[in-house]
């Protein structure tokens, strides 16, 4: 375990206070949840995602996805990839995703690009594609976004509504 040298009290409520620094390196935004964990004498802090929860059923999602469609199929939360299926999945697995991504999740608008465009999936790393990103709204809150991403290929209504479908399913199924 990495130690940083920074000594906190915890008042008189059980509060205690992250600094900044290390909230802003990982990427924990004001009003975000963490998970807390035990291990022997250690209180572990985690970024609570509830889509990573159920990372097994999300991969065989869009896997099933994908062998229909033939595209890449990705499932992110506020931070990261969750799961990926299709050509592009050994380049961004388990990778954090990047600002432009997050913030059109934080939009809660269906964004469509049928043309190839530049989009930034993960920091430093840029596509030409033809791109869906649909976020996943569960009880008001946006907390992540399914996207299909296609390099070889134009995409099209169906494709939208594809997508669109699948976003809603897991907003549904996260909610129950």
């Amino acid at each position: 375990m990495k130690t940083i040298g920074v000594v906190r009290r915890i008042d008189d409520l059980g509060r205690i206070v992250i600094p900044k620094e290390i909230r802003k390196s990982l990427r924990i935004k004001d009003g975000e949840s963490l998970e807390i964990c035990l291990d022997s004498e250690n209180i572990i802090l985690k970024k609570y995602s509830e889509l990573n929860n159920l990372g097994d059923f999300y991969k065989n999602y869009v896997d099933s996805i994908n062998s229909y469609i033939k595209e890449n199929i990705i499932i992110v939360d506020r931070n990261s990839i969750v799961a990926i299926a299709g050509d592009l999945k050994k380049k961004y697995v388990n990778k954090n995703i990047s600002p432009e991504i997050d913030d059109i999740i934080q939009k809660r608008n269906i964004v469509v690009e049928k043309e190839y465009k530049d989009i930034t999936l993960v920091i430093n790393n840029t596509e030409k594609a033809s791109y869906i990103i649909a976020p996943i709204i569960v009880n008001g809150d946006a907390i992540g976004a399914v996207i299909m991403l296609s390099t070889t290929r134009n995409l099209d209504d169906f494709d939208v509504k594809t997508i669109s479908i699948a976003s809603k399913f897991l907003g549904k199924y996260i909610e129950e």
